[in-house]
This record gives structure tokens, sequence and C-alpha cells, in this order.
């Protein structure tokens, strides 16, 4: 059990190879990339995981770290993955307009809608008014008469969020 996650956690590093891909070379397909990167670390994992003995990986972690604790944080790294993963599911499909419009589309009686159709059951108003109110709630944004104001938390989000996109060269739109 420590191989596969100890392997595992070998090739999410090598996953994370996409941080310096993606800032120093300019990659119009990220999506695209991360697939691929995803696909390959899985085929490295695969053969890791077939090649390297379990007690070679159990010997190689004691040197660094009791494999008590490295099974626990392990595990809670798994327990927080795994509940983030059900966080941002819930998250796409309340929120993305792309679930929203399938939705609509299915729920439509001939299961089919023109574009208007499509643009009158979705509301950008209500969705922006949902985002701001969220924010309000989390105490990113501060509602003064009909201004949203960044707070000093959402300042803080908002420079990170700014870091990364810079840093990784995302598009912005």
């Amino acid at each position: 059990m420590i191989k596969g996650i100890a392997i595992g956690f070998f090739c999410f590093l090598l996953f994370l190879s996409q941080i310096f891909i993606f800032h120093n070379f300019n990659i119009k397909r990220r999506f695209y990339a991360m697939l691929k990167i995803f696909l390959y670390g899985l085929l490295v994992y695969v053969a890791l995981y077939i090649l390297i003995p379990e007690r070679g990986v159990q010997r190689f972690i004691a040197l660094f770290i009791p494999t008590v604790i490295f099974s626990f944080f392990n595990a809670a790294f798994l327990h927080f993955s795994f509940c983030y993963l059900y966080l941002y599911f819930i998250q796409i499909i309340d929120r993305t307009p792309t679930a929203r419009i399938m939705l609509a589309i299915e729920s439509a009686p001939e299961k089919k809608l023109t574009l208007g159709q499509i643009k009158q059951s979705y509301s950008l108003d209500k969705k922006i008014c949902g985002e701001l109110e969220d924010m309000v709630i989390l105490g990113c944004l501060k509602k003064e008469s009909h201004f949203y104001i960044n707070t000093n938390k959402g300042k803080m989000h908002m420079r990170i969020f700014r870091f990364i996109r810079d840093y990784l060269k995302l598009r912005r739109g």
C-alpha cells in the first residue's frame, strides 16, 4: 500500500511539471497538454508500480520519515483531495454555464433548443448576482450603496490569482 501512495505522489510531482512548462513555453492548448502529461504520468506510475518491490519503497521512505507518519500524511492528503474534488464537482455542476445549458436542453420538451431559447433559459444577470452575493458572504467583497469593493481578504485572493495567472501565462478573458 505504501508503494502505491509513494509512487502516486512521485507521479503527481511529475504532473506538476506543467507549472514549469506553462511558465517557460507558450502553450496554446493547455488542457490538452495537461491531459497528455497526466497520461504519460499514468504510464510511469504503472511501470514503476510493476518494477519496484514494496519493501524497497518502504526502506527508502524510512530513511527520511517513519512509515507511520508518511502513511498518516498521505491518507490526510487523500482525504483532502477527495473532499476537494467533490466540492469542485459540485461547483462545476452548480456554477458553470455548460452544465446549466445542457440541463436546459435536456429539460426541454423536444430535448433541443435554439440559441435564443438557450439565452432565455440561462440568465447571465442571475449568474453574476449569485457570484457577487457569494463573494460578499465569503468576505472577499463588501457592498456599499450600489458598488462592490474588494476587502483585504479579496485583495489577497486577487494577488494570489493574478500571480498564478501571470506565472502560468493563462489566458485572460
